[in-house]
């Protein structure tokens, strides 16, 4: 068996280097992280995941003295299976480059890790927001049991869009959506998911004529939402491939994102002339409790 050659081996320090780089993603990176509570207690080895999805609110009662009847409100519930699934991605360093970095006294060049994890982050934020349908993962848009509701045409009765809207019955998509989780007892759509289109029109559309508030402006001025993010997966995902908009309650009792083993390096392997360096992350998806406090609104 031929000896394997050092100059061919990345060393320890090239791989902290590397390590770093991944593992120090960009913020933008980070979307659905941001958003919903990650779940990181579910076993790495584990090939599904189990958990109760509530399909309305229980109510409880006031017992009469030495009554038994105590309501159940686990009637309420149902076990929902999910599969896990794994994430990957890798990048190849040449033997040149580790020469190269070796003879400079230096680490090797770990630019290509970015691409990397950037890859491996856009896969697990279209998996949370848009699922995937090749294998049958269901995502915040398409989730059983959410809220979906059509946005109105506007005055003149040409559009729904919100291009073809003025910045007040914008607003009223916004507020009819929204009153549909808070009307649930407990829960606040407290999160706002828009497309960076309808978040220019937001920005665009006057609401207020004497003033010149936007729309934006308006819903910010009345804190309708403690939060405004803008997704670039949710383009299309409405009933007929129309945008769409999303609110919803984001407090982990509702919606969690499973992520059983977080980003992970795995052995190098040398083939010449490169070094192959994979990386794996395990997720679940996004793990929906009360898909009732979620409302996609279409049409925008």
């Amino acid at each position: 068996m031929p000896q394997l050659r050092m100059d061919a081996l990345i060393r320890p320090q090239d791989l902290n280097a590397i390590d770093k780089r991944v593992y120090e993603p960009h913020a933008s990176e980070l979307k659905a992280r941001s958003i919903f509570s990650l779940k990181t207690d579910i076993p790495a080895g584990a090939k599904t995941y189990s958990y109760d999805v509530l399909t309305r609110s229980g109510a409880a009662k006031i017992l009469a003295p030495g009554a038994t009847d105590v309501p159940l409100v686990d009637a309420d519930l149902t076990e929902e299976t999910v599969k896990i699934y794994s994430i990957a991605a890798a990048f190849n360093i040449s033997v040149q480059e580790v020469r190269e970095a070796q003879m400079a006294g230096r680490p090797i060049e770990v630019t290509k890790a970015d691409t990397v994890r950037k890859a491996i982050a856009e896969k697990e934020n279209k998996i949370a927001f848009s699922g995937d349908k090749e294998h049958g993962i269901k995502g915040l848009t398409d989730a059983v049991g959410i809220q979906v509701y059509a946005t109105p045409q506007n005055e003149a009765g040409t559009s729904t869009k919100w291009a073809d809207k003025t910045g007040e019955e914008i607003v009223d998509d916004l507020i009819e959506a929204k009153s549909k989780v808070d009307m649930l007892n407990g829960h606040e759509a407290d999160t706002l998911l828009i497309t960076p289109e309808g978040k220019k029109q937001l920005q665009k559309k006057v609401f207020n004529e004497f003033t010149k508030q936007t729309a934006l402006q308006y819903i910010q001025s009345e804190n309708m939402f403690s939060r405004i993010e803008t997704i670039n997966d949710l383009k299309g995902k409405g009933v007929a491939d129309s945008d769409c908009f999303v609110v919803l309650d984001s407090s982990p009792d509702v919606v969690e994102l499973g992520i059983p083993m977080d980003i992970t390096r795995h052995p190098q392997e040398y083939a010449f002339p490169n070094t192959k360096v994979p990386f794996e992350e395990r997720t679940t998806g996004l793990i929906i409790r009360y898909p009732m406090a979620i409302c996609r609104a279409d049409g925008i």
